[in-house]
């Protein structure tokens, strides 16, 4: 079913002519669009867990974790994170059926959007390890960013482990860490990953967007 659930969010994405304007709205889209294909028994948005439920948990900044969309269908259930991370850009938009255009926000932050990312398939990872119904989960970054698709120009700069550029390998076992002691990685562990990873970015259609999706 997993691979199912996969080619329906490409083929959800494919079918998208509207930008995304923020992260929920992409939530939000999906949710609908599983609905609609009538094949699941339950779909859940901002599924809740206390962190405490999972063993060894390593962040400590919440008690509380909120998965963006959870599907089940025979007593299964397949978790999907959902990133979304832009850099500026003028996009048309419909406001109160006025057609204008908008400025998607800059969040820069690169260094930390590349850990979140790691961050979230080791979150997956730890749901499938930690509750028997739990299949492997779902990951979805997409981005108009192109310094998330390119290496870092320095392979010993601080974030270079967490990089997520085209083509990158991620071996089962292998620990991500920070280069060097930095601020941010204070409270951002190193990540130990259970599973292999191959990253091929794909296009939206929508301009200078792209998505990863494992």
């Amino acid at each position: 079913m997993r691979n199912e659930i996969i080619e329906m969010i490409r083929a959800a994405l494919m079918e998208r002519e509207r930008f995304f304007s923020r992260e929920n709205e992409i939530q939000i889209y999906l949710a609908n669009y599983f609905n609609n294909t009538q094949e699941f028994d339950e779909v859940f948005i901002e599924y809740h867990i206390p962190s405490g439920l999972i063993r060894a948990y390593p962040w400590t900044d919440s008690q509380n974790i909120y998965i963006d969309i959870v599907l089940h269908k025979n007593e299964r259930y397949y978790p999907i994170e959902i990133k979304f991370k832009t850099i500026s850009q003028n996009i048309p938009a419909t406001i109160f059926g006025s057609n204008t255009s908008i400025v998607l926000g800059h969040h820069g932050a690169q260094n930390i959007g590349c850990y979140d990312f790691w961050k979230d398939i080791r979150r997956l990872e730890l749901y499938e390890s930690n509750f028997a119904n739990v299949e492997c989960g779902i990951m979805l970054f997409i981005s108009n960013d192109e310094s998330y698709i390119k290496p870092p120009l320095n392979a010993n700069t601080g974030y270079a482990q967490f990089s997520i550029h085209e083509g990158r390998v991620v071996n089962i076992g292998q620990m991500l860490n920070w280069n060097k002691i930095l601020t941010i990685s204070a409270n951002r562990p190193p990540i130990t990953l259970s599973h292999a990873y191959n990253l091929t970015w794909n296009n939206l259609n929508l301009q200078q967007h792209k998505y990863l999706l494992l």
